[in-house]
């Protein structure tokens, strides 16, 4: 990897910006993976998804937030009763698999608010919600410690004022590898 970086880095050929871009993405990945094994203190959400079962769980919702997904269904991808699911969801990340499908979609419709190549009634859909209009589910909206670098995965809820929208208070996390 590092002798390819540094091919890249002494030729001048068309496309070596995008080549160094992405060459740099992949190896900051695989600094902060590196990084997270070795930690006591990794993430959550990165320690979770180590477990072959929960990994499933969260793929799936990491790659369609939109899903109306159910814990049911998730036990059912992760090879797990809801119960045995639910439990071991909650033990390994802090908060229930709703709660935490809930702080991953707010956190993706901040990141698309922040591109503003989106509007609302779009994202809303994208993430799965049928409106941009805060409703009663889920009930009482959160904001929470989000699952990645910056948080720890433990969720720690705060009532909204009515009318208000939600928003989580750090960065989504990469997808599981």
């Amino acid at each position: 990897m590092i002798a390819l970086l540094s091919h890249e880095l002494t030729a001048s050929e068309s496309g070596q910006p995008t080549v160094l871009d992405r060459l740099l993405d992949v190896l900051l990945v695989l600094a902060i993976r590196n990084d997270f094994r070795r930690s006591s203190t990794a993430p959550r959400w990165y320690r979770a998804s180590a477990d072959p079962r929960l990994n499933a769980a969260l793929q799936a919702m990491h790659e369609n937030a939109g899903h109306p997904w159910s814990v049911p269904e998730l036990a059912a991808i992760s090879g797990l009763s809801r119960a045995a699911f639910a439990r071991t969801f909650r033990d390994a990340l802090g908060q229930t698999p709703m709660q935490y499908l809930t702080d991953w979609r707010m956190a993706l419709a901040r990141d698309h608010l922040r591109t503003g190549e989106l509007g609302m009634t779009h994202i809303a859909r994208t993430v799965g919600y049928s409106s941009p209009m805060p409703s009663r589910r889920p009930s009482g909206a959160t904001t929470a410690s989000r699952p990645g670098p910056g948080g720890t995965g433990s969720h720690s809820a705060r009532r909204q004022a009515p009318g208000t929208i939600p928003t989580p208070t750090d960065t989504r996390p990469p997808l599981p590898a």
